[in-house]
Order: structure tokens, then sequence, then C-alpha cells
């Protein structure tokens, strides 16, 4: 669970970095993958249901118990939760306290930007392999940075919120802001060259969105995703909005960001269960084509720690198993401090699980825990 819950954290955390820790490079085109060897390509399930009916009522008590367990084991003032077994049935909980029932999801907003950008593609509108300059300018190395690159982190982009002023000031910045201080400290590596995680880069598909989508990212989300869907429990940030309906993100490790900071890196607040059923229909191909959904996990890049892979706006995950083995999840992760989220298909057990908190506690060990309660007992089929 080390590696799982470290990813969690370095997703969204910002590390902080000189600029004179690395000499910018200048490319006139991409060039070969020189990184850590790449991951099998996975076939993501085709799910053709969306649970609506409650699970067994054992199972319900054991994912209750489980709940209340992680809640205190995690110290966290709110928590939300959702388990979707196709087939089976559906169990959602938020408790909140005194805090609003809405829960940040950090990073694991991120794979609805993706969806929209991947839509667009798909209508035709865009392609992965257009250049981000023709969208955006002053990017470093735009003419040969591709959408595909942003998406998949391989772009070589410095991320804004690593810069070390920009960290200091703990306030938002608008996307030409962050473009200034990527500009200053240039490109880290030419594009496809290797992976490493931008905030920044979803920031600029955000841009793209809305130059192609005629409205702000945020509308496009919303219209493409939550309202065909019929989720009501859930919305997306927009730029200065003050989340009084969201729970108050609290850390002991540093002072939080509020979360409209984070932009189109980070958009989504809500339920777990909204959250569940958004990736229920990805996977289900409700959101995109068949064709496309496999495509995001065609190509997966090594992160932060063995066992963790990055696609086109999703993660492949090895999660251990209380008997030794180790279960695949296919998903994405969050964090940032006072706040952590995971959402994800964990492929051995057939089922969907989210889960969010607010606090230092880890979302992954709770949805791990969580999953164990919808296994059968052991020596039981």
């Amino acid at each position: 669970m080390r590696g799982m819950v470290m990813a969690a954290l370095l997703t969204a955390l910002p590390a902080t970095a000189l600029a004179d820790d690395y000499k910018p490079v200048v490319c006139e085109r991409a060039v070969a993958y020189a990184g850590p060897p790449l991951r099998a390509p996975v076939a993501p399930p085709l799910l053709t249901e969306v649970p609506r009916s409650a699970l067994d009522p054992e199972t319900v008590a054991r994912l209750d118990a489980a709940f209340d367990k992680a809640k205190s084991a995690t110290k966290a003032p709110a928590m939300t939760a959702a388990v979707l077994v196709p087939g089976r049935g559906a169990w959602a909980r938020t408790e909140s306290g005194d805090q609003p029932p809405m829960l940040f999801w950090a990073s694991a907003g991120k794979t609805l930007t993706a969806v929209v950008v991947l839509q667009l593609v798909e209508a035709g509108k865009l392609r992965l392999d257009d250049p981000i300059g023709r969208y955006v300018a002053g990017v470093p190395n735009g003419d040969v940075v591709t959408l595909r690159d942003l998406l998949a982190h391989t772009g070589g982009l410095f991320s804004a919120n690593e810069d070390l002023k920009a960290h200091a000031e703990h306030r938002a910045h608008t996307l030409d802001e962050d473009l200034r201080i990527i500009a200053r400290h240039g490109a880290m590596a030419c594009p496809g060259e290797r992976w490493r995680y931008s905030n920044t880069g979803y920031d600029l598909l955000g841009r793209v969105i809305e130059t192609v989508d005629g409205q702000p990212w945020r509308l496009a989300i919303e219209a493409r995703i939550l309202k065909p869907l019929g989720l009501t429990h859930s919305r997306v940030l927009a730029e200065g909005d003050k989340a009084e309906d969201v729970a108050r993100l609290v850390s002991t490790r540093e002072a939080p960001i509020e979360p409209a900071w984070a932009g189109a890196a980070g958009p989504m607040v809500g339920s777990a269960d909204d959250m569940a059923r958004v990736w229920t229909a990805l996977l289900g191909g409700k959101l995109l084509t068949r064709d496309t959904v496999r495509a995001m996990f065609e190509r997966l890049y090594p992160m932060f720690d063995a066992g963790s892979w990055y696609g086109l706006g999703v993660m492949a995950v090895e999660v251990p198993r209380p008997d030794g083995a180790k279960s695949l999840w296919l998903g994405h992760l969050g964090g940032t401090p006072g706040a952590q989220a995971i959402v994800a298909y964990s492929v051995d057990d057939g089922a969907i699980v989210a889960a969010a908190l607010t606090g230092d506690g880890s979302a992954a060990a709770t949805a791990n825990l969580l999953l164990q309660q919808v296994r059968p007992p052991a020596g039981k089929p």
C-alpha cells in the first residue's frame, strides 16, 4: 500500500523547484521515450450495467462498519465513499459532521477534463497530435508538444505550482501567470522523452476546451458529463469559486489550498456516488467509444512508485491484497494537503470504488478496506 499512498500524495502535492535545478531544453521535434519500461496495455472492461438497487443487507452492514472504521482511523472530519458492483448492487455513504457534504476530488477530477478533450477528438474538432501552440501561445516547445503529451504528462513541461515563489504566495494563479512561470523555467525535457506530472498541462487543456467548444471548460464538463448522466450531487468549480458548499480542507502538514485554485487540473467537488457513476459510464461506453476508452489505457508510463502507471488521464495501479496477491485498479488518485481522493475499478473484484476525505488520511487505504467487504468470505465462491 505504500506505493499507492505515495502516488495519491504526489499527484497533487506541489514539490518546489529552483529555476536552475535543470537546464531548459529547446526541441524541434518529439523524441523517443527514454524512461523506465512501459507497462503492457490494459484492456478495460465493458460495464453494461449501472447498479441502482442496494447491495444485500449483510454486505451493506459490512460496508457501513468499514466506513466507520476508516473514518475513525483517518481522523477525517468529512468522508464520502461508494461501491458499485454490476450485477449485485450499490452502496454509498457520506458523513461530514458540521461541514457541507460536498468533498474535493483534487487530481481525481483530471479524468473528466481528459474525457471532454477526447470527446472533442471523437467529434473531429481536435486531433491528439495537434501541437498545443496551435491553441495557446507562449508554451515552451509549444510547436511540438501535443495534446496527447499533455494528457499523458509526457510534454516535458514544468508544473507552475512547483515554482518556489508561486508556491509561497499561496493564492490562485491565472493560466497567463502560469504561462509566464513555465516560460521562465523552460522545458524540462523534449516531448515524449520522459513522464513527469504537470498540473499546468491540464490547465492548458482547459484552455483548449474553451477555444474549441466555445464555452468555459467548467461548463463543458457539466454539459458533456454531469448533466447527461443526471448527476446532481457534484459540480465543477469555477475560477474564484469560494466553495462555501464544500467541506473545508484541514491539514497538519501544510496550509491547504482553496479547491478552486486547482482549475482544470482538479475541477470536481461532490459525492462519491456521483464520481463512481462517472467511471461506470466511462467504462460502459456512455461517454466515449470503446476504442477511445481502450486507447486511454494503451500506453502506460511508470509513475512515482513501482506498480503505478499513467495513460491518457487515467492511472493503472497494483494494490496489495490481504492474501499477498496484487489487484489491478483502473482509475485516478488525487491529493493535496487537507484532502485525499480515489476512484477506481478493481479488476479482480469487478467493482467500482470511490472515496474522498478531508484531513491527511489515506483515501486509497479506505477504498481498499471497502472492497474487502464485497469479496466472498474465504471458502465461498
